[in-house]
């Protein structure tokens, strides 16, 4: 017997209000956040972590992965790894998967000043507030590293990002830390602090080597130079006049200035350049590997020399030069993909179960299942 039309639907209504609010709690997750209690600073940091698509397949052979670290993670996080994970993707992909570490600010202005300045009203210098650089550069250092190092899979590729205060973090780390990161993208910096302070420190240090680190350096546009900001507008070009001296040993650099971004949105457009122009040896054209059989190699070759740190291809991207080759025919130089990956990655239950899907191609069925079994055995899903 049916219920009467009325209850039926209102039985009706409550199961399809049901089902919208079950789908309405799906979530896009692009990070989580975690605590750690720092001796150093004497309280307690929250870190935004940020892992790429490949960190969690199981079909691939575990990976390690480069590392960015974010100051004023708070306001950068969010939109720095949209960037990270759409240029990171595809066989055209312009960076590595990288790990990102953002460090979520308590106080600011103490963490990222270097020197303390005299307060205003009280007339003493303000150690609250200011000043505070040497430490949170230890906390980073002495502690932050090798909480991340044993909690993540990462490689010992460091990049740091700076924004204003955060700029002259960088840029301190970089003369006096010089070690601590391999890279650094610095917006906009506030070199005007302290007398400019930062400035007259690398004025005086021009013999340092700087150990073939690399820096993407930018600046605000003139249309927002006014009265206000003229000692930061005029710090920075006197900066980048110290660097066009090229007294630095070791330092690979580039400048940029946007005319169209002021002090806050220059980081948005900065970082997405900053990371092409780290990595500008990784973009390899996929569709010329049919014809260089060397590109591949030699590009990474290239790109670790120009970053003095060795690079290879990951399991991931040659799949899908593997898979290119395959679908315009190439089934020799495809066959040499694949089983580069099973050599570089015999773990991998996808570099097995590849293999079984390319004998199955070319009718090898007794070669095809005992790959097949393989990458069974190695996890690959059944289903």
């Amino acid at each position: 017997m049916f219920p009467p039309k009325k209850t039926f639907f209102n039985w009706l209504l409550v199961l399809l209000l049901s089902h919208n609010l079950t789908s309405a709690q799906d979530k896009i997750a692009i990070g989580e956040t975690r605590e750690l209690q720092s001796k150093i600073l004497h309280e307690n940091r929250s870190l935004q972590i940020y892992l790429p698509p490949s960190y969690q397949n199981s079909k691939i052979q575990q990976a390690h992965y480069p590392v960015i670290y974010l100051l004023d993670s708070e306001t950068n996080f969010h939109y720095l790894t949209g960037f990270i994970e759409k240029i990171s993707q595809g066989p055209y992909a312009y960076i590595p998967e990288m790990i990102v570490v953002g460090i979520v600010n308590t106080n600011r202005s103490r963490d990222l000043t270097p020197t303390p300045i005299i307060d205003k009203k009280t007339k003493q210098l303000d150690t609250k507030n200011s000043g505070g650089n040497e430490a949170f550069i230890s906390f980073i250092q002495q502690e932050l590293f090798p909480w991340v190092d044993s909690h993540y899979r990462t490689e010992n590729y460091k990049i740091l990002i700076g924004h204003s205060f955060g700029g002259i973090t960088a840029l301190n780390i970089l003369l006096h830390h010089t070690k601590m990161f391999n890279a650094y993208l610095v917006h906009d910096p506030s070199i005007w602090y302290d007398n400019q302070l930062v400035l007259k420190q690398f004025e005086a240090s021009t013999t340092t080597d700087l150990l073939k680190r690399k820096l993407y350096l930018t600046q605000a546009g003139e249309p927002f130079n006014n009265t206000e900001l003229n000692d930061h507008f005029t710090s920075n070009k006197k900066f980048k006049a110290l660097l066009d001296k090229g007294k630095f040993q070791n330092l690979k650099w580039q400048f940029q200035q946007y005319e169209a971004e002021d002090h806050g949105s220059i980081p948005i457009i900065g970082n997405l350049d900053g990371l092409r122009y780290i990595f500008k040896a990784h973009q390899i054209n996929i569709k010329a590997v049919a014809t260089q059989p060397d590109l591949i190699k030699n590009s990474y070759r290239k790109l670790s020399e120009d970053l003095n740190f060795q690079f290879l291809p990951t399991e991931t991207y040659i799949e899908k030069v593997a898979r290119y080759l395959m679908r315009i025919g190439k089934m020799e130089q495809a066959l040499g993909y694949l089983e580069q990956n099973l050599s570089s990655f015999p773990h991998s239950p996808q570099a097995h179960y590849s293999l079984y899907e390319y004998y199955i191609q070319i009718q090898q069925k007794e070669k095809a299942e005992a790959y097949l079994s393989e990458a069974l055995t190695l996890g690959y899903p059944s289903n």
